[in-house]
């Protein structure tokens, strides 16, 4: 069930990267990743009421601390995926916020079989290769994507980190508290950004349907991947949680080739069979 429940994770992420950056293309990655953690505040507390939820001072101030990571994690994600290339920021993105959490955990005493150790370097191997796309005209990420990459990262691993902290009797708390503490921030960056420009507009009006239903779904699965990967955390290591949360990149470089045509490169191709060899792997250990 922990591989199931990743894997599900990582493509919970995958689509709602996918489909929140699109709707970055459209209006500002802060004001889509505000609406779509509208959306996913909801759904936290509707889905609170049926799992549970044990608002306890630990949980609490873990929720806190996942909730700033949040704030900053998507909107550097939205940012950088809609400068692009999504092929490259994506996996960066990824691989940055698998290393922290395993280190984390190979520091605290957590014991890894020797499988499993091959598995987690085959994985971020595979999430490079996903992400490698030869060719002459590739286009190169800026410094800026490179650098909302590198934040993306950081903030995705401190999330990670933050609600395996959280207790593991709290049910759906931390992500409910996760959830209303990124809002908070994200209407407080908006707000400062309107009241700097005032000629700008940073607060933005959903008019478009297609628009909204974009937004649902990045909010909706971005809470469905936070609730899958509590479960991984609290069935197993926190070091197997985030590398298979890592493959998310596939879910997303799949959606590109059905929905955007986008041509799936050989190395590509590879990644994705050397993650599910990995998958079986950690299955074995």
């Amino acid at each position: 069930m922990t591989i199931i429940f990743g894997l599900l994770s990582a493509f919970s992420y995958g689509y709602a990267d996918f489909v929140g950056a699109l709707a970055a293309k459209r209006i500002r990655a802060l004001a889509a990743t505000a609406y779509s953690f509208s959306v996913g505040l909801v759904l936290a507390i509707i889905f609170s009421l049926f799992i549970g939820a044990d608002y306890s001072a630990q949980t609490i101030q873990a929720g806190i601390y996942a909730g700033i990571a949040a704030a900053v994690a998507l909107s550097c994600l939205y940012a950088g995926l809609a400068i692009g290339p999504i092929s490259i920021v994506s996996p960066l993105t990824a691989v940055i916020s698998a290393i922290i959490p395993v280190m984390a955990d190979v520091a605290s005493g957590q014991e890894l079989s020797n499988f499993v150790v091959i598995a987690v370097v085959l994985i971020l191997i595979a999430v490079v290769l996903v992400g490698f796309v030869p060719g002459d005209n590739v286009k190169l990420p800026s410094p800026l994507a490179l650098a909302y990459s590198i934040g993306a990262g950081l903030g995705f691993s401190g999330i990670f980190l933050f609600l395996d902290s959280a207790a593991a009797d709290s049910g759906l708390a931390v992500l409910v508290v996760m959830k209303a503490v990124g809002l908070v921030l994200l209407i407080a960056g908006l707000l400062a950004l309107w009241l700097r420009g005032p000629k700008s507009r940073y607060i933005e009006k959903i008019t478009d349907y297609k628009l909204a239903g974009l937004l649902l779904l990045a909010g909706f699965g971005d809470v469905l991947g936070n609730v899958t990967f509590l479960i991984v955390t609290r069935s197993g290591a926190l070091a197997i949680a985030a590398v298979l949360t890592s493959l998310y990149p596939v879910g997303t470089i799949l959606l590109a080739r059905v929905f955007l045509k986008e041509r799936i490169a050989l190395s590509q191709g590879a990644g994705i069979v050397l993650a599910l060899g990995a998958c079986a792997l950690l299955a074995i250990g």
